[in-house]
């Protein structure tokens, strides 16, 4: 394993932040891959064989690898299949690295889950323009996937508020039947106490009936107030109209 220049500046001043892993049993093709890519402005890291490239790739992530097809030990076909086995390594964009008249095998890693593929020797222009599509493809999918994990995030906080509030609209709910009955209750013991005493006031001579009835009506009307003043709550009617079905 070999990596080249890592977090230096790019000739534009940029510092490098995208990784490419290139993985060829040939070191020259090895080489002159890993000069046109560093020249492109990415990290390199190197790999002889399939094997060194699945020890490198439990330690780093790339953002795209170069994979060579036919290699002695573990072909690429083998090295891309057991990366998409891998859920960590699966979103990476694997590019094979394909000699002329390995179409059958460029088939078979297409379907295994290569992205695409190059032909040796290398036309540097192509090279770097598929590098770029599916390293800016890829950083695309993952800002996808992390905006979708917000997202599920905040569906669910929305479903706890949700949830709570739920909770304490019952217990709001409990509350105001409580309320009501009090209210019930009182009317019970205090107003119909007091419509019995004013009645029988009014029945009586007495020369101060008139006066005490007069305060006995302002405790009356205190109590309706507070007695409309509490139906007339918009938690109160709402609860009224779901419950028992009263309209304003």
């Amino acid at each position: 394993m070999v990596i080249i220049m890592k977090n230096e500046q790019s000739e534009q001043g940029q510092l490098r932040e995208h990784i490419v892993l290139i993985v060829d049993d040939n070191e020259n093709n090895l080489q002159i891959a890993a000069k046109i890519v560093h020249q492109a402005g990415y990290q390199v890291l190197l790999a002889s064989d399939g094997k060194s490239a699945l020890e490198i790739l439990q330690t780093v992530v790339p953002d795209a690898i170069l994979l060579d097809i036919m290699m002695p030990g573990m072909s690429g076909l083998e090295v891309c299949e057991t990366i998409q086995r891998t859920t960590a390594l699966t979103g990476i964009p694997v590019i094979f690295l394909s000699a002329v008249g390995e179409d059958a095998m460029i088939e078979e890693g297409l379907v295994h889950g290569g992205v695409d593929y190059i032909t040796k020797p290398f036309r540097e222009r192509i090279l770097c323009a598929r590098l770029r599509l599916h390293i800016e493809r890829g950083i695309y999918q993952k800002e996808i996937i992390r905006q979708k994990e917000i997202l599920t995030e905040k569906n669910k906080a929305l479903i706890e508020v949700q949830e709570q509030l739920i909770h304490l609209n019952a217990a709001l709910e409990r509350q105001i039947e409580k309320n009501l009955a009090i209210f019930a209750g009182m009317n019970d013991m205090i107003r119909n106490p007091l419509a019995v005493a004013m009645s029988m006031l009014e029945m009586n001579d007495h020369p101060e009936s008139d006066q005490i009835i007069s305060q006995l009506e302002r405790i009356d009307a205190a109590v309706d107030d507070l007695d409309k003043g509490f139906l007339a709550s918009d938690k109160v009617l709402s609860y009224l109209k779901k419950h028992y079905h009263i309209c304003e």
